[in-house]
């Protein structure tokens, strides 16, 4: 997997191969933590509003600062969820 969409609440469906874990809001500090574990970083889908993190592996995603991730964050009144550590 070259990125990871941290930001989407759910779960892969069984049947696709996937359990279900619940997803719960963390904070933006946990978000960084785990991110700084993965070695991911907040990236934005080029040409939209869509953040997720990123290896930065994808010409589709740029790779963007914490304020900019966190303010996107904000305006979409959008929360991080971890299932299993993203």
């Amino acid at each position: 997997m070259s990125d990871i969409d941290a930001l989407t609440v759910g779960s892969i469906p069984a049947e696709h191969g996937g359990m279900h874990v619940p997803m719960k809001p963390i904070s933006v500090d946990r978000a960084k933590s785990i991110a700084t574990e993965k070695n991911l970083k907040p990236g934005k889908v080029r040409g939209t509003s869509e953040i997720e993190f990123t290896r930065g592996g994808s010409p589709r995603v740029e790779i963007i600062d914490w304020p900019e991730f966190e303010q996107i964050l904000a305006q979409k009144g959008l929360e991080i969820h971890e299932g299993g550590g993203f």
